[in-house]
């Protein structure tokens, strides 16, 4: 709309700029007799119409021609009144009050009784035309206020086409609408969720908060029975799964719980250059040996205090490796069927990233092997179709399936930082005899300050 308004408004104000200024200049003409003015005024605008008044107005002005006469000149009336007038526009507005003075003094000696002394409707010029001094056209402010008013129209116009055009999932609502799953969790659209942040830098409590959100949910709303794994995967790729199931290992392994993350998407792994592990060994190499030493040499310990937290468990995670020639193979085999059994034993909570479902069907073997199931679907990116196949694959899959998380959502600064996010620290986390914060002074409690009180 902005685009189209905006362009409209250019061209209105480009056309305006280049049109020729045309000036307008008017002569009166008053008939004398008043009987019948309506029919009087009718017959003495036809009249003004003939070549032969114009041709004669020519003749009477040099350098003038017939056809710019005519093309000139045109009469009018208002009202009721007995006043017509003469109108003549130019490029020039001496040379339209010219012609229009002339044209009205031809006209009125048109009008004359004739030689025989026959009674005529009579005509007189009761008002000379005087050139003007502010050009009839072009408007610039009536253009201008057009052009806007076309390019608003086009431009909404076109937005509604497009908005019917458009599939995508654009709000969590169409989300919930599309797939039918609870929404579990709304990762918003910042930089610091990006595959360039997470992981190496810290977060700020409230972009903590957002993961330990998700791992609440997943622990409370599912009451019933324990979850011990849960599989990451979403309909197409670019929907941010990869950085969800890290976020929300990062998020378990801070509250202190034992965590494994397992990256099974052999086709396109993210989450090792993401967090900068070698692809040498990883989940392909440990499929392919039936050595326990090799899964255990493939897992690797990653810092959880990269989420912000000052006391964490370290996070293992378990990358892809190299890509193997066989994918779906290796993930169906009974290898991978026992490394989860394993890891579920081990481990307090083991979050697997698989590929898109909808792209791979490396992720269908693996739903009856886990605890649930989390779809996560890009909004402004994952399609309504795209979404309701999903949910469709997994209810006609049998998949445990937990819920949705809204990807990328668009929040305001504000509403995201949320009550008290984003304070500093002001206890310790050392026992009794903590460093306290108050007023901006660091004050130490002490027995000898008790018993002083």
């Amino acid at each position: 709309m902005v685009i189209c308004t905006a362009a409209a408004t250019l061209a209105a104000l480009g056309l305006t700029l280049h049109t020729e200024k045309k000036y307008e200049s008017a002569s009166a003409l008053l008939l004398r007799s008043t009987d019948e003015i309506e029919r009087q005024v009718d017959t003495n605008l036809q009249l003004m119409s003939l070549p032969v008044v114009a041709k004669e107005t020519s003749e009477s002005l040099p350098d003038v021609s017939q056809e710019e006469v005519e093309a000139a000149v045109h009469g009018g009336h208002e009202g009721e009144s007995s006043i017509i007038k003469v109108f003549a526009t130019t490029s020039s507005p001496e040379r339209s009050a010219e012609i229009a003075n002339a044209f009205a003094e031809t006209f009125v000696a048109f009008r004359e009784p004739n030689a025989e002394g026959t009674e005529g409707e009579n005509i007189k010029l009761i008002e000379h035309a005087t050139p003007s001094s502010s050009p009839v056209s072009p408007k610039p402010t009536r253009n201008l206020a057009f052009g806007f008013l076309i390019g608003l129209a086009l431009g909404l116009s076109l937005a509604l086409l497009l908005e019917q055009l458009d599939r995508r999932v654009k709000r969590e609502d169409d989300l919930a609408d599309a797939t039918g799953l609870p929404r579990l969790a709304a990762v918003p659209k910042l930089k610091s969720f990006s595959d360039k942040r997470l992981g190496r830098e810290p977060l700020s409590p409230a972009e903590t908060e957002v993961f330990r959100m998700l791992r609440a949910n997943l622990r409370y709303f599912n009451v019933q029975r324990r979850i011990k794994s849960v599989l990451i995967t979403s309909a197409e790729p670019g929907e941010g799964k990869s950085l969800v199931a890290l976020g929300l290992a990062l998020a378990a392994a801070s509250s202190g719980e034992n965590v494994l993350l397992i990256e099974a998407d052999l086709r396109d792994p993210g989450l090792s250059s993401v967090l900068e592990v070698p692809k040498t060994g990883g989940l392909s190499r440990a499929l392919l040996s039936d050595d326990a030493e090799v899964l255990a040499s493939a897992v690797v310990r990653v810092d959880a205090r990269e989420l912000g937290d000052a006391v964490s468990k370290p996070l293992d995670f378990l990358p892809a490796g190299a890509i193997p020639p066989n994918p779906t193979e290796l993930i169906e085999s009974q290898r991978m069927k026992d490394l989860i059994s394993l890891a579920e034993r081990a481990y307090d909570l083991v979050v697997i990233d698989t590929p898109p479902v909808l792209s791979a069907s490396d992720a269908i073997p693996l739903f009856s092997l886990v605890s649930g199931v989390l779809a996560v679907s890009g909004i402004g990116v994952s399609s309504r179709r795209s979404a309701a196949n999903l949910a469709d694959l997994l209810k006609r899959s049998g998949a445990p399936t937990l819920g949705v998380v809204a990807n990328m959502v668009e929040r305001s600064g504000r509403s995201f930082k949320g009550y008290g996010y984003g304070r500093p620290p002001e206890i310790g986390l050392s026992g009794p005899g903590n460093d306290v914060v108050n007023g901006g002074a660091v004050a130490k409690s002490s027995d000898s300050a008790a018993d002083g009180s």
